[in-house]
């Protein structure tokens, strides 16, 4: 008898699931031509949720049956579906989960009071991940106060460092970091060391605590270090990229009085093309890393450029905290010096290569969550105020003076031969890729480089470097071809820049076809 009880409860007529079914009732948007009428909507066994006084319309509950009927009725503009929405959320890119900086966010560290300068390109404070975090800063390439970024490195970085929390884009390292942006690189990227120093000289006047710079060169200079050494005494911490030649570290990232970071990929591994070096401090990752483009826009970089902000936003975020009455306070001052800065992350770094510091990663690849773990989230004295901003630039006296050009030629041309098939016939083209560095083993963007074509195909062309140095041409294909193409280039250019000819590894390429 309980047996036959359970079985008549567990089987539903096929019918009342059917009507089940029909009566369930669906989240729509009823929008009316006139006035909206919620007796309307009732009478059709519709539960209202809300009757709106901005516009005419309904937010209710139907049946389908019901849902039908009154999109017939001539009062009803349409019905739509209620949608789904969510809360916006910053994409966390792979680099700042990599050094533990969003854990050590969600821990109430955020680098709230740090100002960063960005010695770059300039920072497109327009930017929205950007624009809330900016403070100000110079361009001393146009020797005016407006750093826009007219080539998009600088505000990569400064993405990287602190792109703010604010449910869109990117997040980055400190998200509530100051920026400046003190513009030492034109459009083209080229940087003198004078603008580098009268940089440095603009940062320390206006209280930075981090000096960011992801360039450098491959010769020494006592001024340079000079300038770098006397911020430091200053308190002011110096971060810089190793550089991206795979040679020796470049300078400033060289000088003793800078941390010296290189690139790591998304296995923990050092980049062929990074730099290293006794001077190496830390590693931070440095592949395909997204941050903020200017215009609005959001990209992806590979360099030590890329991996060095990921070290100055850990340090912005130590040095938001209360070093006072710890034991990494050594001189018992209150505030954090940039050798208390360093010992603190030496110590907390994630261990990579051998035991100890090596060559290649330093003391390891840095660890925000592990540096800022045990203090206390209270920024000492460094609140931005409007006296941090000057009303002018530099003095003139000391304005840095138009820096010679730089040497640049081709490094390497290739050639690789392009078929297409059509019917009968075979048709063939060649693609010629050159790149361009300077002196100094560093790619040359936005240079142009002229070339003509010579044998099965005659004519002339121009293009532009990308941000590698590297640019492509490409011939008219020819129809059942039997020879070679020659491609020779016969001139580049670049603001900044003086082709050398004789330093070319070679200027003639051949494609032969058959």
């Amino acid at each position: 008898m309980i047996l036959s009880i359970l079985l008549s409860l567990l089987a539903v007529p096929a019918a009342a699931v059917e009507e089940d079914k029909d009566n369930e009732k669906i989240p729509v948007l009823i929008s009316f031509k006139g006035k909206a009428n919620a007796e309307l909507v009732k009478a059709h066994g519709g539960n209202i949720k809300h009757e709106y006084t901005i516009i005419p319309a309904i937010a209710a509950e139907l049946p389908q049956k019901a849902i039908d009927a009154l999109s017939k009725n001539p009062n009803i503009d349409f019905i739509e579906p209620d949608g789904q929405a969510q809360i916006l959320a910053d994409e966390v890119p792979w680099g700042i989960n990599r050094i533990n900086a969003a854990s050590a966010q969600a821990e109430g560290f955020t680098g709230t009071g740090v100002k960063v300068a960005v010695l770059d390109t300039g920072i497109d404070y327009t930017h929205p991940d950007l624009k809330a975090n900016y403070l100000g800063g110079y361009d001393f390439v146009n020797k005016d106060n407006d750093p826009m970024d007219d080539h998009s490195h600088g505000t990569h970085v400064a993405g990287t460092v602190a792109a703010a929390s604010n449910g869109i884009g990117v997040l980055g390292a400190a998200p509530q970091a100051g920026l400046y942006a003190v513009k030492v690189a034109d459009s083209s990227g080229y940087c003198s060391y004078s603008n580098i120093i009268a940089g440095i000289n603009w940062a320390v006047d206006n209280n930075a605590n981090v000096i960011t710079m992801s360039l450098g060169g491959t010769s020494s200079s006592s001024t340079f270090q000079s300038a770098c050494d006397n911020a430091y005494s200053k308190g002011v911490v110096l971060v810089g990229a190793a550089g991206n030649s795979g040679g020796s570290v470049i300078y400033p990232a060289a000088y003793s009085s800078v941390i010296a970071v290189s690139a790591v990929d998304s296995t923990n591994t050092k980049t062929s093309w990074s730099c290293y070096g006794p001077q190496i401090e830390f590693a931070a990752p440095g592949v395909s890393i997204k941050s903020t483009m200017p215009g609005g826009l959001y990209g992806f970089k590979s360099g030590t450029s890329m991996a060095k902000p990921h070290v100055t936003g850990a340090v912005a975020l130590l040095m938001s905290t209360d070093v006072a009455g710890t034991s990494y306070d050594a001189n018992k001052n209150g505030k954090w010096d940039p050798a208390e800065v360093r010992s603190r992350m030496q110590k907390t770094a994630t261990g990579l290569g051998t035991t100890g510091k090596d060559d290649y990663y330093g003391y390891g690849l840095v660890n925000a969550y592990s540096a800022v773990s045990g203090l206390i989230n209270t920024p000492a004295d460094n609140t931005p105020t409007e006296d941090d901003i000057p009303e002018t630039g530099t003095d003139p006296d000391t304005a840095p003076t138009d820096p010679a050009e730089i040497p640049m030629f081709v490094s390497s041309l290739t050639a690789t031969a392009d078929y297409s098939f059509r019917g009968i016939n075979t048709f063939c083209g060649t693609t010629v890729t050159a790149r361009i560095i300077d002196s100094n083993g560093k790619p040359v963007p936005g240079a142009t480089v002229s070339g003509s074509w010579s044998g099965l195909t005659s004519s002339a062309s121009s293009e532009v470097t990308d941000t590698e140095g590297i640019v492509e041409f490409t011939s008219s294909f020819v129809k059942n071809p039997e020879g070679i193409m020659t491609f020779e280039i016969t001139g580049i250019s670049c603001r900044g820049y003086s082709y050398d000819p004789e330093m070319d590894a070679c200027s003639t390429v051949v494609s032969c076809i058959e």
